[in-house]
């Protein structure tokens, strides 16, 4: 059984291999969206390939909770299971003697913070609208959050949970999660929109998953320390996963970025075309 010092050395292997993955310290498509200088057709990319995400992470999310490692690792992923399906949740995380409403299932949820981008509700979410970056993202947590192997589900789940919750209640560092980077952004187009009578987005989705990141961060913190000393914990293994979770997340966002730059790029090169 490992022991305090162990864990410590491995506290600090976690803090180089899994905190300072770049799509948690350095994400240059949030840095960019938080600025809001996007175009409508840039948000609309977003929305549309987020809706993927939110829709097939129900798939990846059973997964992990049929190959949970333990009876306490397959519970709370059924919690949020159940709230992903519109299961109200507990300020402890559990989804017990909590009503459920259809409306209330995330990827419902975020078609209707979508209404005022005037998108077609029933297209998102579909496979058929994903980039192939996207597919790579979700098919990259199938096979570390949704293993069959639940010590990589562990390690996959942390690394991912992690970068969620990153910063949140930790001062200046907060600035730096995902989701308040996509507030502040969202922030600023309202504002634009506000000025000119359009329609703005709702925060409610992205404020509630910010506010709610915290306690999943913390309980997959209390899962390791736990599993960390139980006899046949593979570290090595724990850390590899989490690491390919984390790249698998990073692909998704590399690939907007990626896909942004695009549209600069043919937005720029427009005007020469018609003016030739």
């Amino acid at each position: 059984m490992n022991s305090k010092k162990q864990f410590d050395n491995f506290w600090a292997t976690i803090q180089t291999r899994i905190h300072q993955h770049p799509v948690i310290v350095y994400n240059p498509y949030c840095k960019w969206f938080r600025q809001g200088t996007f175009t409508l057709e840039d948000l609309i990319h977003l929305f549309t390939q987020f809706a993927v995400f939110s829709k097939w992470f129900l798939l990846v999310q059973m997964m992990r909770m049929m190959h949970a490692p333990d009876l306490e690792a397959e519970a709370h992923a059924r919690y949020i299971l159940a709230n992903e399906l519109g299961v109200h949740i507990n300020p402890d995380g559990t989804t017990e003697n909590q009503p459920f409403k259809t409306r209330w299932a995330h990827i419902n949820w975020l078609r209707d913070t979508a209404q005022p981008l005037g998108l077609n509700p029933e297209l998102l979410g579909s496979w058929n609208t994903a980039t192939p970056s996207t597919r790579r993202f979700i098919r990259g947590l199938e096979e570390t959050y949704g293993s069959k192997d639940g010590e990589v589900g562990r390690g996959a789940s942390y690394a991912i949970e992690t970068w969620a919750a990153w910063g949140i209640g930790q001062g200046a560092e907060e600035s730096n999660n995902f989701w308040k980077e996509l507030i502040d952004g969202l922030e600023i187009y309202n504002e634009t929109c506000n000025a000119y009578g359009d329609p703005a987005i709702p925060l409610d989705f992205f404020e509630f998953h910010f506010n709610s990141e915290k306690g999943h961060g913390d309980n997959v913190l209390e899962e390791l320390k736990q599993a960390f000393y139980k006899p046949g914990f593979d570290s090595e293994k724990f850390l590899q996963a989490g690491e390919k979770a984390l790249d698998a997340i990073y692909t998704f966002w590399m690939g907007l970025d990626r896909d942004r730059h695009n549209r600069e790029a043919m937005r720029n090169y427009y005007p020469l075309v018609v003016g030739a």
